[in-house]
């Protein structure tokens, strides 16, 4: 796509080249909206922060007043963050709209036990019912009309619904800074103790995702749902990251 002047051995672009070179630069050329996140400057009708973190698994989080009322909320800023020992998290944002904390997190501190119940597709509108605004002495599960099943190694208990269930003591609470004086932030760090995994959801060894459909969270009002699947090999010698150890 080049030319040569004769005798001075000076490459000349064509025409040709230099209209794709322009059209590229047009073509990769983009605008930046951009923002101090302590400001929230943005100029956007919605915060746009969490739709930058998506999508997110969602804890369905079962725990237990002293009272012995059971309670059940969703949470979406959740995640495992270690395997061996199995160790989860789960944020906690603003306040309850009665004022105080939110009760899963109060629940928490008072006995350390709680259940993360993974949300399938099927349970979407249950789940959404008791995203509503509780007085402490009211229980979600009652309201939503789910079955619960006693937990094997703490108190809290298991949603029927769910296939999969981790029984959690609790490790750490640790506090965060806040915009608002009036609002808590706070993580919680679980030490998962007992997991159960419905049969009807393993083939081959394997938990089988495409059975389960699990929820997870974007932003705004929206969601989605785990129905298209790949798998990649990673490089020869590279370990598998569940591959189980016989100790």
């Amino acid at each position: 796509m080049t030319s040569r002047v004769i005798g001075s051995g000076i490459p000349q672009t064509t025409p040709c080249l230099t209209i794709i070179v322009i059209f590229s630069l047009l073509h990769y050329r983009c605008n930046w909206t951009g923002y101090e996140t302590d400001k929230n400057n943005h100029g956007l009708k919605y915060n746009p922060f969490k739709s930058c973190i998506v999508p997110r698994p969602i804890a369905w989080i079962t725990s237990r007043s002293e009272d012995g009322i059971h309670n059940c909320a969703p949470y979406s800023f959740f995640n495992g963050i270690a395997a061996d020992p199995p160790m989860v998290m789960y944020a906690t944002n603003g306040k309850q709209p009665m004022g105080g904390h939110k009760d899963t997190i109060s629940n928490i501190r008072n006995n350390g036990e709680y259940v993360v119940n993974i949300v399938p597709y099927v349970a979407k509108n249950k789940m959404n019912e008791t995203t509503a605004p509780f007085n402490p002495n009211e229980s979600e599960i009652d309201f939503a009309k789910l079955r619960i099943i006693e937990s094997k190694l703490i108190s809290p208990p298991r949603l029927a619904i769910s296939p999969i269930h981790m029984e959690c003591k609790l490790y750490k609470i640790l506090d965060l800074p806040t915009l608002e004086n009036n609002e808590y932030n706070g993580m919680v760090l679980g030490h998962v103790v007992g997991i159960h995994i419905k049969d009807e959801v393993l083939d081959g060894g394997r938990v089988n995702l495409e059975k389960i459909k699990p929820l997870s969270r974007l932003g705004y009002l929206d969601y989605s749902v785990v129905d298209n699947i790949f798998e990649m090999h990673r490089p020869e010698g590279s370990p598998r990251p569940d591959e189980w150890k016989d100790k």
